[in-house]
């Protein structure tokens, strides 16, 4: 398994992914841990507030997807003027998106305020925290369209030197601007809205770094490669918004049955995103590689790379549904204090140790079937999923049968079975050539 599309290339793609989305995910949770030593009440705000953003962004990050996929398979058959162009269009994508994402945010939250808790301490510091980001968005967005250009090229190593460093900044930011420091006064969730912010500005400036050693100038991009970005990334963008939405629904339900619910499934939430990351970056590895073969008009190596991604990640998930399994009440404590925020987070841990393999499973087939251009389909039955099975466990479960937190987590693991089944015969089709819009990716269509 050491030639193209073995165990030995997707592990030299995946692992600096993955070590730089752990790293980048510390924010999140360095967030998180934190505020829950402020208080209970500030720490499911900034929870609630740090998903609602992801919301808002997933979209735009979805979008600039698009333009990755396209320098992947320009990069297989060999077209040096389409990677450039796609490399303009990736960070044309990225800024604008950035924009739009914080004006989004910002009127996003002032629909929704007033039925997002019935605690006021929590809707304080969320609005605290939104108040601060949305004026940072557009950063985020400069530093996505970055690193989507540079992944479709196959430099993943970017990511993780550029996220060690912004969560060094955040780290350091958190301590100063939460806390307070000399003359900079105690901020609380603003401090945190800002440290994070400022780790973003330092992953766009390694980035940007990056890019012009790998493409030069920035190249304007051609009408047929913006609309074949868009395209492919419209669809890929839609899903992972109405994703995302769907958690955020999900989190808006906990809120309604009580702070430490919420609270106990944001912390549940910040751990398992990091036994995410190692799937995610083989996932994101598979679909860099299934691009480039499928360019390079190899649909076999192309399948050979997906199975190779799926094998390592199924056994990198399963070690750590084991701990989850064993140590949850552990890891709960280093987040809070709280002896019922405790108690409901334990059973979480176990439904997240039931579902681990099986994640792997999806998030592998999900970024090889984006990689080759079938966003639609993964549009399609993200959706289903997620507002057919995990919304209506959070409403029905959750809050009128009042099983909180453990409930919406129920409808989660049916949502992640039901999607490896599904995914799974989609990718099926990529060794025959049957799966993928290679017309788009090369521009033929």
């Amino acid at each position: 398994m050491r030639g193209p599309g073995g165990v030995r290339e997707v592990t030299a793609l995946a692992w600096p992914l993955a070590l730089g989305m752990i790293s980048f995910t510390v924010m999140g949770v360095t967030d998180t841990l934190l505020m829950g030593r402020v208080s209970t009440a500030a720490q499911a705000g900034v929870g609630l507030a740090v998903v609602l953003t992801f919301t808002v962004l997933a979209f735009y990050r979805g979008l600039a997807s698009g333009a990755q996929s396209i320098i992947s398979a320009a990069d297989g058959a060999g077209d040096a003027r389409r990677v450039g162009r796609g490399g303009g269009a990736a960070l044309l994508v990225g800024a604008a998106g950035g924009l739009l994402a914080g004006l989004s945010l910002a009127l996003l939250w002032r629909l929704i305020m007033p039925w997002a808790s019935d605690d006021p301490e929590v809707l304080h510091h969320a609005d605290a925290f939104i108040a601060w980001r949305a004026w940072l968005l557009p950063v985020d967005g400069v530093a996505v369209g970055l690193m989507t250009a540079l992944q479709g090229r196959g430099d993943t190593r970017a990511r993780m030197w550029a996220s060690m460093a912004g969560n060094l900044v955040n780290v350091v930011g958190d301590l100063v601007f939460i806390f307070g420091w000399g003359p900079v006064p105690p901020m609380g969730a603003a401090g945190a809205a800002l440290a994070t912010g400022l780790g973003s500005a330092t992953m766009a400036g390694v980035y940007a770094v990056r890019f012009h050693r790998l493409f030069g100038r920035p190249t304007r991009p051609t009408w047929e490669v913006l609309r074949s970005t868009v395209t492919i990334g419209l669809p890929a963008g839609v899903q992972f918004s109405l994703g995302t939405l769907s958690f955020t629904a999900m989190n808006l339900a906990l809120a309604q049955v009580g702070a430490a619910h919420l609270a106990a499934s944001q912390i549940v939430v910040n751990v398992v995103s990091i036994s995410f990351l190692p799937g995610f970056g083989l996932g994101e590895a598979a679909g860099i590689l299934v691009g480039r073969y499928l360019g390079a008009r190899r649909p076999r190596t192309a399948d050979r790379a997906m199975r190779s991604a799926r094998r390592v990640s199924v056994w990198v998930m399963g070690g750590f549904s084991v701990v989850f399994a064993f140590f949850g009440d552990t890891l709960a404590l280093a987040f809070t204090q709280d002896p019922e925020v405790i108690a409901l987070a334990e059973p979480l841990f176990l439904l997240a140790a039931g579902f681990q393999m099986m994640d792997a499973v999806v998030m592998t087939h999900l970024s090889a079937l984006r990689g080759a251009g079938d966003t639609r389909y993964t549009l399609v039955v993200t959706t289903a999923c997620a507002w057919g099975l995990t919304v209506p466990a959070a409403l029905v479960l959750g809050v009128w049968l009042q099983w909180g937190a453990v409930g919406a987590w129920l409808g989660l693991m049916v949502e992640i079975a039901v999607l490896a089944l599904l995914t799974t015969r989609r990718v099926g089709g990529l060794r025959a050539g049957r799966v993928g819009r290679l017309e788009v990716l090369l521009g033929e269509a």
